[in-house]
């Protein structure tokens, strides 16, 4: 008999003919359910899962009767309760590398934009103004341009999307620091970046930048504590996880002055709520969690997590 192995929700909607293709003569399916009842109930039958946001807590996943592997669409597993999957002798698993390339541009799109100050120079023309006095002095609303090779980023975290943000950022000339907790992985030697604590990665970056996971060590780990360890007028850059942040505490920063300014695609709740403080701050820029994104990169999101699934099954 064919594996049955249940899509709960995935970045193509009903589309699943990459899905079937990479796993053959198995059965694959989109099933429906519309709460934690519902998906436990679809899914108990099921030999493999792929999933995106499903709640696969506890009660699911101790529901479940012939599962063997948890795929996610996705590099993070938040929404799987691993201990459960662990006691029930499941596997799970994400795709680690199906979008180093868009996050990486995307932390360096965010950086360009502040430091040319694009979003205010393309309202200045709005507002059918041009190249004044005001403008190239800094006194219409933002600070004046500093030249970005005299600039420090500061990335916290050196894994895959690290090392590519690392890259960009060296080839415009920039000054780059890392911090991570496995320096023996860090792969170093050759690049021009310089491991450091993170102590110091606080205090000497113009740019900080997070790459790192979303675990309980690393929650909060921007606080009102390590910002006030940054160096004033910092720009802090988060296309990682939204939990990293304690955004009441970088709010009161950002009004402060503290910090100069937040380039964020990633929040502690999704959507930003529409009366989010965050959304009132000019020294700002907010993307709507679209990193990841590319046609190529969901294209290899699906191909990965369905191949990661014949492969533990076969």
């Amino acid at each position: 008999m064919a594996y049955f192995v249940a899509v709960t929700d995935s970045p193509s909607g009903d589309d699943l003919s990459i899905e079937r293709s990479v796993l053959g003569g198995m059965r694959v399916e989109k099933i429906s359910w519309n709460d934690r009842a519902s998906l436990a109930r679809a899914l108990r039958e099921a030999d493999a899962i792929l999933c995106m946001h499903a709640p696969l807590d506890e009660h699911v996943i101790g529901s479940l009767s012939h599962c063997k592997i948890i795929a996610r669409f996705g590099t993070g597993l938040d929404n799987i309760n691993r201990d459960a999957a662990q006691a029930a002798n499941i596997h799970v698993t994400g795709v680690a590398d199906y979008c180093t390339e868009e996050v990486a541009n995307h932390t360096m799109a965010l950086l360009l934009a502040w430091n040319r100050k694009i979003l205010h120079c393309h309202g200045f023309v709005l507002e059918k103004r041009w190249n004044e006095r005001s403008l190239t002095t800094g006194n219409w609303g933002c600070a004046p341009i500093r030249r970005l090779s005299t600039q420090t980023l500061g990335l916290l975290g050196f894994g895959r999307i690290g090392r590519a943000v690392a890259q960009r950022a060296l080839a415009f000339g920039m000054t780059v620091l890392a911090n991570t907790r496995h320096p023996e992985r860090a792969q170093l030697e050759g690049t021009g970046v310089a491991l450091i604590s993170r102590e110091e990665l606080w205090s000497r970056s113009d740019y900080v930048s997070l790459h790192v996971p979303l675990t309980e060590e690393t929650r909060h780990v921007i606080n009102a504590e390590t910002i006030g360890m940054m160096k004033p007028g910092a720009v802090l850059i988060n296309t990682s996880r939204g939990g990293l942040v304690d955004e009441d505490a970088l709010v009161t920063a950002l009004r402060a002055g503290r910090l100069a300014g937040a380039l964020l695609d990633v929040f502690k709740s999704a959507p930003l709520p529409v009366d989010h403080p965050l959304r009132q701050l000019k020294n700002v820029i907010l993307t709507p969690h679209v990193a990841f994104y590319s046609e190529d990169a969901l294209l290899d999101l699906r191909r990965l997590a369905a191949e990661a699934v014949r492969a533990y099954l076969t």
